[in-house]
């Protein structure tokens, strides 16, 4: 059991590396094509906090429902995926409010979870385990 929360507290170390690696490349490489808008960057920032702050309550949420029983658990799950949904789209809501070029960024910083999901690997071969070295 010991080995299995490690390897999920290693896991949740990679998507967070990941995050910040593919979130910091989108603001740069978005920031030279859009010649530096501020805007751009503040959707940039939002979405890679909120790509933060999802990955993190996803994790806990899978905490707490190894807890439960079958029947609890699966509704929790579904009820903080769907509260996770709401805050997505609350956000790029504000994101479009603000500007197109805010609402890209932020959808962008909210795909870097994914990007982070798909080189999870390559992450814990190459940077995860230097940093976790014993």
């Amino acid at each position: 059991m010991r080995d299995k929360l490690r390897q999920l507290d290693e896991t949740y170390l990679d998507l967070m590396i990941g995050i910040l690696l593919g979130g910091v490349l989108s603001a740069i490489l978005g920031m030279i094509i859009t010649r530096g808008d501020l805007r751009y960057l503040i959707g940039a920032v939002v979405g890679l906090i909120a790509a933060w702050i999802m990955i993190t309550t996803m994790m806990v949420s899978i905490q707490k429902s190894v807890q439960m029983d079958t029947h609890q658990a699966s509704r929790h799950m579904i009820v903080s995926a769907l509260i996770r949904y709401v805050v997505t789209l609350v956000v790029l809501y504000v994101m479009i409010k603000l500007s197109m070029s805010a609402f890209i960024a932020a959808l962008v910083g909210f795909l870097s979870s994914k990007f982070a999901a798909f080189l999870q690997k390559p992450v814990h071969e190459h940077i995860t385990k230097k940093i976790l070295q014993e």
